[in-house]
Order: C-alpha cells, then sequence, then structure tokens
C-alpha cells in the first residue's frame, strides 16, 4: 500500500468529523423540535425505509437472533439476514430494556445514528485509504475526499432546467458516498469491508501472500451485511485478472513492465482472487438458496425493485469525473500499473453492471464513484499539465480541481437543506402526530409479540417499529403481495364493503387487531363502533382520532 504519514491521518479525522457532524444537524434540528403534538420520527429522508431498519432492531431489541420479515403474515423460516441491525437493536435493548417502547424507540433512534456516525468515519477513512492507492501526493488525496463525500454530479442543472426524473444524487447511495453518510449506516459498514478488501487483495498480489486471507475476512464480513456486493467483487477480481492476462500477452519474455513481472503477476492474481474471493462465497450461496427456494423470501425479492435510470442520468451523475478522468488514466498507468488494471476493468464493467437484466441493477454502481473522483484529480492535476502545445501550470491546475470541486457541491447542499427543512416543519412522515405516537406504544405494549395489527399502509409502516409487532402492510418491498394486500384493506375500510365480507377477510387473517384513524378514514367511513358494520370488535384503546379494536370475546 502506498504510505499515508500520520499528519495526513489528522487531516482526515478533522474533516470526517467535520462532515459527519454536518450530516448531524438535521436530525438534530428534528430531535428538537419532537414532543408535544408532534414526535420525531428519526429520519429527515427515506422515512419508510428508516422505519424497516428500526424494526429490524426491534427483533434484537426483544431477544431474537434472526431476521422474520415484520411485514409478513405468511410463514417463513428465521433467516441471517440484517444481522448488523439485529445487533444494534440488542445494544440499545440492553441499555433501556422492552418495558417503555417510546423510551427503547429512542434508544433506537440514538443507536441509528450513532452507528451512521461511526460507520461514517470509518467509511472516510477506508475512502482516503483507497484514494492513497491512486493518489500520490497529500493534497490530491484531499480533494479527492471532498469530492467523495460531499461531491455530487450535475443533477442539480437537471432541477433547474425542469428535466423529467430525479437526479441519482437524490437517491442512490451506491453513485454518491453522502448519502450513505446521511442516513445508511449499514451500507457504509458494507462499503468499508469492500474497500478494505480490495486494498488487501492488492497487497496480496504485489507479492504478500497473507494479506489475501485478511480480504477474505473482510469480505465475509462485508457479505453479512450485504451479500449482493460479493457479485460486484467477483467481477472486479474476473477483470483484474483479465487485464493482467492481456498486458501480459504483449510483454516479451524476460521483460518488466513498469518494473512489474505481469505473467508472473496475473497467474498471482488468479490464485489469490480464488482464496480472498472465497471469503464471500457462503453468504452468496445461503442468500441465492434462500431468496430461491422459499417463496415469501422470493417474493421479497421480486418485488424490491431498484432499476438504473435511462443511461442520460449517469452522464448527468458522474460525466464530469468522466471527462477530467480521460486524462488521468496514463498517469496512472505510469505510476501503479497493478491498480490501473483494476480500475480499467471495474469501468469497463460498469455500464454492463448498471443494465444486467437483474432488478438491483442501480447496486451494481457500488463506489464506482471513488475510482472515477481518483482518476479526474489525476487529470486535472497532472495529466492536462500538457495537452498538445499548451502546458498549464499549477495554479491552473488548482483552480481545475477547485472548480471540479464547487461543481459537485451543490446538490449536496441540495440535499442537506432539504432535510433540514423537513426537519424544521413538523409533518408526517417525517413527524408523527402525538395521538398516534400513543396508539403505536399501546400496541408495543399490550400486545403479545408478532401480533398482526391491520391498518392503512401509512399507519402500519411505523408499527414495528415501536414494538415486536407484525403490519400487514407498510413497506413496499418487504410485504409479500402487497398489491393483493392493499386491495384487502382498501376493501375491509370501505364502507361499501358487505359486512359478510368484511368479516370474512377478518377472519381469514386470524382477527387481527385493527387500528382505526385519520388515514384509515381516508380509506372508507368504516365504523366498527357501528354493531351494523360489526358486531365482533371492541374499542380496547382510544386517542383523539386513533383507536384500536380486537375480536370480542364471548361471555
Amino acid at each position: 500500500m502506498k504510505r499515508v504519514q500520520s499528519k495526513e491521518w489528522l487531516w482526515v479525522a478533522v474533516f470526517s468529523v467535520l462532515v459527519m457532524a454536518l450530516t448531524c444537524v438535521p436530525s438534530i434540528v428534528g430531535a428538537a423540535h419532537s414532543g408535544g403534538d408532534w414526535r420525531f420520527s428519526g429520519f429527515v429522508f427515506g422515512v419508510e425505509d428508516g422505519n424497516s431498519y428500526l424494526a429490524k432492531m426491534q427483533l434484537g431489541a426483544h431477544g431474537q437472533w434472526l431476521f422474520q420479515l415484520p411485514y409478513a403474515i405468511e410463514d417463513h423460516p428465521k433467516s441471517l439476514t440484517y444481522l448488523l441491525y439485529i445487533l444494534l437493536g440488542k445494544l440499545a435493548g440492553w441499555i433501556v430494556g422492552t418495558a417503555d417502547p417510546l423510551r427503547l424507540h429512542t434508544a433506537l433512534v440514538v443507536t441509528f445514528h450513532a452507528a451512521r456516525v461511526i460507520f461514517g468515519l470509518g467509511l472516510l477513512f477506508a475512502s482516503y485509504r483507497f484514494l492513497a492507492e491512486m493518489l500520490p501526493f497529500v493534497r490530491q488525496r484531499r480533494f479527492g475526499l471532498i469530492v467523495v463525500a460531499l461531491g455530487g454530479g450535475l443533477g442539480w442543472l437537471s432541477l433547474v432546467l425542469g428535466l423529467p426524473g430525479t437526479p441519482l444524487e437524490f437517491y442512490s447511495p451506491e453513485a454518491f458516498t453522502f448519502l450513505d453518510l446521511y442516513g445508511l449506516p449499514h451500507l457504509a459498514a458494507a462499503r468499508i469491508m469492500f474497500l478494505l478488501g480490495l486494498l488487501w487483495y492488492l497487497q496480496a498480489v504485489k507479492g504478500r501472500w497473507p494479506w489475501m486471507f485478511a480480504a477474505g475476512v473482510a469480505w465475509f464480513v462485508m457479505t453479512l451485511i450485504q451479500p449482493l456486493y460479493m457479485l460486484i467483487v467477483y467481477v472486479l477480481l474476473g477483470m483484474h485478472v483479465a487485464v493482467l492476462t492481456v498486458l501480459s500477452l504483449q510483454q516479451r519474455e524476460g521483460e518488466l513492465t513498469r518494473g512489474v513481472d505481469l505473467g508472473a503477476t496475473a497467474v498471482r492474481a488468479l490464485w489469490m482472487s480464488a482464496v480472498a474471493g472465497a471469503g464471500g462465497l457462503p453468504l452468496v450461496l445461503y442468500t441465492f438458496l434462500l431468496f430461491t427456494v422459499d417463496p415469501v423470501y422470493q417474493t421479497w425479492g421480486g418485488q424490491n425493485i431498484i432499476l438504473s435510470p435511462a443511461p442520460w442520468h449517469y452522464v448527468s451523475a458522474w460525466g464530469l469525473l468522466v471527462v477530467a478522468g480521460l486524462f488521468g488514466f496514463r498517469t496512472l498507468y505510469r505510476r501503479n500499473i497493478l491498480v490501473w488494471a483494476l480500475v480499467v476493468g471495474w469501468l469497463v464493467s460498469l455500464p454492463v453492471l448498471l443494465y444486467i437484466p437483474n432488478n438491483l441493477q442501480r447496486r451494481f454502481a457500488e463506489a464506482a464513484q471513488l475510482p472515477l473522483t481518483a482518476l479526474a484529480v489525476l487529470g486535472l492535476t497532472l495529466g492536462i499539465f500538457k495537452i498538445g502545445r499548451w502546458k498549464f501550470g499549477p495554479p491552473v491546475r488548482r483552480y481545475a480541481v477547485t472548480a471540479l470541486t464547487a461543481l459537485t457541491l451543490p446538490a449536496t447542499v441540495l440535499l442537506w437543506a432539504g432535510g433540514l427543512a423537513a426537519a424544521s416543519s413538523p409533518s408526517e412522515p417525517v413527524y408523527q402526530p402525538r395521538d398516534q405516537v400513543a396508539a403505536y406504544a399501546f400496541l408495543a405494549r399490550s400486545l403479545p409479540p408478532r401480533a398482526l395489527v391491520l391498518s392503512s399502509y401509512e399507519f402500519g409502516n411505523a408499527v414495528p417499529a415501536y414494538g415486536y409487532l407484525v403490519a400487514y402492510v407498510g413497506h413496499g418491498p418487504e410485504t409479500p403481495y402487497l398489491e393483493y394486500k392493499l386491495d384487502t384493506v382498501n376493501d375491509f375500510y370501505s364502507n361499501a364493503t358487505p359486512n359478510s365480507d368484511r368479516f370474512y377477510s377478518y377472519s381469514y387473517l386470524n382477527s387481527p387487531y385493527v387500528v382505526i384513524g385519520p388515514h384509515e378514514h381516508s380509506l372508507g367511513r368504516f365504523d366498527p363502533s357501528n354493531p351494523r358494520q360489526a358486531d365482533y370488535l371492541v374499542r380496547i384503546f382510544q386517542a383523539g382520532d386513533y383507536s384500536v379494536w380486537s375480536l370480542k370475546t364471548s361471555k
């Protein structure tokens, strides 16, 4: 590995702390506004997914070690999925207990953000170390980390021009690191292992073979968090060996290229990639079988659609980096041919990965921002030193990198400002009304483990975030057979539904607890207090416009 001086790490530490402090501001504002008529959900963007993360943490807080879908009534096996959130939930549950649902919910939110900060700091350190493998000078590395941590693309221009579609900077953590830092601790943790594995693999290829075992361990840990990333690793390893092999065929016998025997290196890379890559194989096979064999997990996987947008979105997102990076390829080749081979294989395979026939296409953009940024910084600081008859001195090159950084910042500023605005003005879904929270607390405190709650989709999303419960509907991908269940919910709450049909649906669902509130009233005027509509239900909770009903027991 390229040596990084201790004073460099001091700068990285200060910068990383400042960045993570910046990401905490909207959440702190949200916590400050929580209380009275509104309670802060804990999230300023991606609230629906955020509640699902808290639901997974609830499993750990209530003593579980394995995962079960908190939005699935169907029988399905427990699995080694989302282990990180289960462990975080165990930590929060151990600290505050489970007796008080609101206190536990607060502890889960605080633990989530503590993990986000810790893994965010780790990701920035790992990113700097990865950039240092390609960027020889401290100033380059610092510019690179700033762009990786805070940079977006030109998507903000599409907003200004009113072009259709949402820019990738606002929803794709795979394409832009700031989203990982802002609200996705599990993806930040997975990328740390992803990058460390690549760094240690490169060390092994250089002849320090024990590092291949470290790379295998890193990728094993990564698959415990995000097994899909291992498929990207396999592509990168295969492409690295292929590029080295092609280069070796052009090398004369006994000749060195940039001081490297490419033939021997290609053979070594093949063995090292096989051994290191085996570390991620168990969880990849386990996940593949789980989502192929079990119908509930299969349905979940089929509903989890994360497709890549039209290619022009990626051009808008990464175009600046690509254009500047074209001038950096030659410089990287001359300075580090092993890393050059990895980067070339990565970028050549990237367009194929982004549009491979798979419903998780966008995930395959993972971490590509780093090599693109490194090439761009190389191109603007060294590669354009001389173009044709033109020579550019240090001031021009410095201003070029500064301009690149400035052009990539507006999207991140807009995203951060949007979160701050959402936190500053209490409203759903970032905040939850007081009486709605009271209903959540009652359900969590009073119902048995994994009791089923029937409600609107909006109310159901946060039901498992407050207790060890199952919501009939509440999350897009994680509610199996979502469309059918939404129709069932609409029919149940509609006052046009015959009472016999409603009772049949209720009985078929094994008599769930029923919630009535503003969101349910928007679906229909079903009134369980009216004996003509539901003489089998009894009210067990009331707070403002929210009530909970259960099956009336016979006397």
